[in-house]
């Protein structure tokens, strides 16, 4: 429909041109009639090309507004006009005082460049404006309160995991992402350590930037504290439940305490081994061992898709690089998979057998 529209004006638009000519260079009755069919032929093509280009650069737009949050769009669209009153009154003066020539384009550029910098000024600066008018620019400041689909309320486990961000991306996974700022300062906290730990939760900050640069996903930052609970686990749930939001975690045993309490949880890891290709008995995987497991001489590491391996025997590959293992069995847990292996040749590095081999 958009396009046929569009189409319709330019076919009559540019019939119009096609007599206009005509008449100004003096052509007969019959001869201008024969201007106004080619400009109607012409109308027509340009219109659906001309139409479904706009439709396409509506798209485009279209989806880069949903990644916008809508006090953003609003302080930008507010600075572009105040920016645009700036430029009116700049490009008037210069209009009128100068060779039309000259000053046509000099005030339409400087409308432009007043227009653009007022949007981008006031949508970087969007929270001290609607702090400047006593509003604010969190979604918790609504005319109705949340329900179960207005997104997650994120704890620093989902965050530090693997799959949150290939969810995002894929977009399977579109809901909007609230991470309160106490988990920011848990992450922070831990991002300070030289661990494992510390490495993971720095990867997870920086996963929260790429979210909100390349996923559909929107991310909001939640000032909002439960003051009177001390434990992080404890105060998640609590703000779940006042603000009446869904809990994203891979923490099966805050799932559990959650959905005890009426919290609605979702366990990104799951949905992630769901939709990954199963590894099976007998497979041979290459995998790095980080740490030590649980039982004395074990050797744990992990794959790709976040799935923990554990190598029995393999506590002095510790830190060794990638090596080869064949897999011995697949155990599934309420927190995704572990999958067991083991390797007759588990001391030589995983490119050694091939360069041998060769």
């Amino acid at each position: 429909m958009f396009v046929e529209i569009v189409r319709m004006f330019t076919v009559v638009l540019v019939t119009a041109m096609g007599f206009m000519i005509a008449r100004d260079f003096g052509a007969p009755p019959k001869l201008s009639g024969l201007f106004g069919m080619v400009g109607c032929l012409a109308g027509y093509l340009i219109g659906g090309f001309l139409g479904r280009l706009l439709e396409r650069a509506v798209g485009v737009a279209e989806r880069r507004a949903d990644r916008v949050p809508i006090p953003q769009l609003i302080a930008g669209i507010l600075g572009g006009a105040l920016g645009g009153i700036i430029g009116l009154a700049i490009a008037i003066p210069v209009s009128l005082y100068v060779a039309p020539e000259v000053g046509l384009p000099a005030a339409g550029l400087a409308m432009w460049i007043c227009l653009y910098l007022g949007f981008r000024v006031a949508s970087r600066r969007t929270e001290e404006l609607f702090a400047v008018a006593g509003l604010s620019t969190r979604p918790l400041v609504r005319a109705r309160a949340y329900d179960d689909a207005d997104g997650f309320l994120v704890d620093s486990s989902a965050v530090m995991d693997m799959q949150l961000l290939p969810l995002c991306r894929s977009g399977l996974f579109r809901d909007d992402l609230l991470v309160p700022r106490f988990i920011l300062d848990e992450l922070q906290g831990m991002a300070d350590a030289g661990d494992e730990r510390g490495r993971r939760a720095r990867r997870g900050l920086e996963t929260i930037e790429v979210i909100k640069r390349e996923a559909p996903n929107r991310v909001y930052l939640l000032d909002d504290e439960v003051p009177e609970i001390a434990e992080v686990d404890a105060k998640l749930v609590a703000l779940a439940r006042r603000l009446q939001l869904r809990l994203l975690t891979n923490d099966v045993n805050l799932a559990r305490v959650a959905e005890v309490q009426g919290v609605l949880t979702v366990i990104p890891r799951r949905l992630a081994a769901d939709l990954v290709p199963g590894v099976l008995a007998g497979e041979t995987i290459q995998v790095a061992l980080t740490r030590a497991g649980r039982h004395p001489g074990q050797g744990v590491g992990f794959l790709e898709d976040g799935s923990m391996v554990v190598v029995n025997g393999g506590v002095d590959l510790v830190n060794a690089g990638p090596m080869s293992f064949v897999v011995s069995s697949i155990v599934p847990t309420s927190a995704g998979r572990i999958v067991f292996a083991r390797s007759d040749d588990a001391r030589k590095p995983a490119g050694t057998s091939a360069a041998q081999s060769s």
